[in-house]
């Protein structure tokens, strides 16, 4: 479906009848005000936010960047929420609470983008996520953005980047490489559950979603004075059309919208407690170690299965190249 049209152009409405027209394709998604779209704020109940702490984060779909014109606009939607939720679920918590603001086209297709809120108002009524507010904007020239932030509440033992040690165990959940080539990066769904069981077991140590791929989003937990050594045969590669994503491809393609943690303890008990709890593919890929030379500090080291070690050099997706 074209995002762009003549026949039922964005501009063809004004300001309140288009916000009207976006609250009713957020369909149950949307409560009525004063606890959704309507007033200057949305309310928020007390009882709703659980009385503890609460995660923020925010995200945003840009077309051109994260979908292409040929993209069903559900999917699309469907990528604006899931992939906030992602990072939710990397802190072991439970989305809760979303504001939707967009910039578009003045020229863009108020079908396609029926669509796109449709999808979204899917994704979040899956995840319990009430889309509380936000705001709308339309330009010149074909371009399409949605940002959403979204709120979530906290466990009691929140998962964080910081936390792996010398030692630790490396996994990550599901599979990785050829995201784009599968369309995994549009449609996938969040590790929520997997993500609070994480946040309940003793010994993890530190967690990330993997957005930007395990090959730069590892980085951000390795710990001052240790690199990350990941065996090069343990890695979860994603078959797709007849194809085995390489190794470069696993460590590198992004999106992959899984989650990678440290872990310190018993490897075996800890893999059968996620066996009995839990259906979604896991997998110890390597360990935080101590570098073997002052180059590797820092960095990923692949572990060859004939023997030997190499660091590795390639970087993962880079959403401003």
């Amino acid at each position: 479906m074209n995002p762009f049209s003549e026949k039922d152009p964005l501009s063809s409405l004004g300001e309140k009848a288009l916000i009207a027209r976006i609250c009713a394709a957020f369909g149950a998604s949307a409560p009525k005000a004063p606890f959704g779209p309507g007033d200057d704020c949305a309310l928020i109940r007390a009882e709703e936010l659980g009385g503890g702490d609460m995660l923020a984060t925010s995200d945003a779909v840009i077309l051109g960047r994260h979908f292409d014109a040929s993209t069903d606009p559900r999917l699309a939607g469907r990528k604006l929420v899931n992939r906030n939720a992602s990072d939710i679920a990397a802190m072991g918590g439970r989305p809760a609470f979303a504001l939707a603001s967009g910039i578009v086209s003045a020229e863009l297709s108020l079908g396609w983008l029926d669509g796109f809120c449709a999808g979204a108002s899917e994704a979040a009524e899956k995840l319990g996520v009430k889309i509380v507010g936000g705001d709308v904007a339309s330009v010149g020239g074909r371009f399409f953005s949605m940002h959403m932030s979204l709120l979530g509440t906290a466990p009691e033992r929140t998962l964080l980047r910081s936390g792996a040690r010398i030692g630790d165990a490396l996994y990550v959940t599901g599979g990785l490489g050829l995201s784009f080539e599968s369309g995994r990066h549009l449609d996938f769904e969040p590790r929520i559950a997997e993500g609070e069981f994480l946040a309940q077991t003793w010994g993890v140590g530190a967690c990330i979603d993997l957005s930007d791929g395990l090959a730069s989003d590892v980085k951000n937990i390795i710990p001052r004075g240790a690199c990350a050594e990941v065996f090069e045969d343990s890695v979860p590669r994603r078959f797709f059309g007849g194809k085995t994503a390489t190794l470069r491809e696993a460590l590198c393609g992004g999106e992959d919208y899984e989650l990678l943690f440290a872990y310190r303890g018993d490897c075996g008990e800890f893999e059968r407690a996620w066996a009995e709890s839990l259906e979604t593919p896991l997998s110890r890929i390597g360990r935080i170690s101590a570098p073997a030379s002052a180059s590797e500090a820092g960095g990923l080291v692949v572990v060859r299965s004939g023997g030997g070690r190499e660091i590795f050099r390639g970087s993962g997706f880079d959403h401003m190249a």
